[in-house]
């Protein structure tokens, strides 16, 4: 994983109280930064998915403009209160903090978006959009 999905990913899985939401999937928590997810990893469980990267460069720095889909599922059980519970720890866990990646400087953390995922049969979903801007260190 690169070191920009690294920092986002330890962000979330060091956090107790996100993983305490979670499935375990071969002995760690259920949290993908690979798609496809493997078939046989239960609810719940939350995937990373890099959107865009893009240059943020100005005259005398370097920096990169990252969007990531954090996608959070559940079994549909009547309620949607344990995924809305997951979201909104990953939206604490993410918004205005300066995740640590290596040889940069984050400049701008922000959950941008909080959307329900499409429908699928059996499962409830959120997705939040997050943006940080980062520097060369």
């Amino acid at each position: 994983m690169s070191i920009f999905t690294a920092g986002i990913y330890n962000r979330l899985a060091n956090d107790s109280t996100l993983t305490a939401l979670l499935a375990d999937y071969n002995g760690v928590h259920a949290i993908f930064t690979i798609e496809p997810i493997p078939g046989d990893a239960d609810y719940p469980y939350i995937v990373i998915s890099q959107v865009t990267m893009t240059q943020d460069d100005t005259k005398s720095t370097q920096g990169r403009e990252i969007l990531w889909d954090v996608r959070c599922y559940t079994e549909a059980t009547g309620t949607k209160a344990t995924v809305e519970s997951i979201a909104e720890q990953v939206r604490s866990l993410l918004h205005r903090y300066a995740l640590v990646i290596t040889g940069y400087t984050t400049i701008v953390a922000e959950v941008s978006n909080i959307i329900d995922a499409p429908q699928e049969d059996g499962v409830y979903g959120i997705i939040l959009t997050t943006r940080f801007r980062t520097e060369a260190n």
